[in-house]
């Protein structure tokens, strides 16, 4: 009986759920199916700016909702072809967002320390660029926020690069954009009143998950 019973309390002590967490990749946010004709507004840091050559600095900024805590590894927008294959490097800046604007100067937007490494792919087709910062570790708690990332290169010649907006009715606010070629904090929307967009914009990182755990120092003393 004894032998009986300690076996049935083993059994209930495996079955019972002890959460920790153990990372799943998953995509975290997804606004990537594109128009049809590939419209969307200028997303680029030149060196400098001028309206002689047309160089900008115009950073797009994507807002998205985490239902839980997330760790972004990844995030991806879809550009025309043009100078941004040869892009290294983008400016990545993320912000809780408190309203249907943000309200960060230009300058937090493009602080030396949002720089990241950045990755250029021509999809099948060669008409779409997928700008990737890879390798990312950014932990942030359940919430909304604004997420930008803006490549760093000149305009070129025409056709330009452009970021391309998503297809599809518009999730929370459409995307905004800052000019930051003078110091300002004045986000407008790129596209005139009817056509204020998502642009395009892939989030994948890891969600906590539930895993089973055994104690074993609970089993053992069962048998003591």
């Amino acid at each position: 009986m004894l032998v009986r019973h300690a076996r049935s309390l083993t059994a209930a002590v495996v079955l019972s759920l002890s959460f920790a967490t153990a990372a799943g990749a998953v995509v975290l946010w997804d606004q990537s199916t594109l128009n049809a004709t590939k419209d969307g507004t200028v997303n680029l840091v030149s060196s400098s700016c001028s309206q002689i050559s047309g160089n900008t600095k115009v950073h797009t900024a994507m807002d998205v909702h985490f239902d839980n805590p997330v760790t972004i590894t990844n995030v991806r927008i879809y550009e025309t072809p043009g100078n941004v294959q040869a892009a290294t490097q983008a400016y990545l800046w993320i912000a809780p967002k408190t309203g249907p604007l943000p309200t960060a100067s230009s300058t937090t937007v493009e602080a030396a320390a949002n720089l990241v490494t950045i990755t250029p792919v021509s999809l099948p087709g060669g008409q779409v660029i997928e700008v990737s910062a890879n390798n990312l570790n950014i932990g942030l708690p359940a919430g909304d926020y604004w997420v930008s990332l803006t490549p760093r290169h000149s305009l070129g010649v025409f056709p330009y690069t452009w970021h391309i907006y998503a297809v599809g009715p518009v999730v929370n606010d459409p995307t905004p954009a800052i000019v930051a070629c003078t110091v300002n904090s004045n986000w407008v929307y790129p596209l005139d009143p009817q056509s204020r967009p998502d642009y395009s914009i892939k989030i994948e990182g890891t969600l906590p998950v539930p895993t089973l755990q055994t104690s074993w120092s609970r089993v053992k003393s069962i048998y003591r």
